[in-house]
């Protein structure tokens, strides 16, 4: 049983969310073959405060996207 644990900026949609764990769920499906029904994910939002990328913290990757 896969379980999927992904670390993201807060800010995503229900919508985005919807999207993002459905093709996490695919993927996984198609890449090692686990029945959709024992894929697990599970979304941790931290405040773009929380987070750095490329030398970079706080670069608010989806409030910068939703300019």
């Amino acid at each position: 049983m896969p379980y999927i644990q992904c670390d993201l900026e807060a800010g995503l949609s229900d919508l985005e969310k919807e999207k993002l764990v459905r093709k996490m769920i695919e993927v996984t499906h198609k890449s090692i073959g686990s029945a959709y029904r024992h894929i697990n994910v599970v979304l941790r939002e931290h405040p773009p405060s929380n987070l750095g990328e490329a030398g970079e913290p706080g670069r608010r990757l989806v409030s910068k996207r939703k300019r």
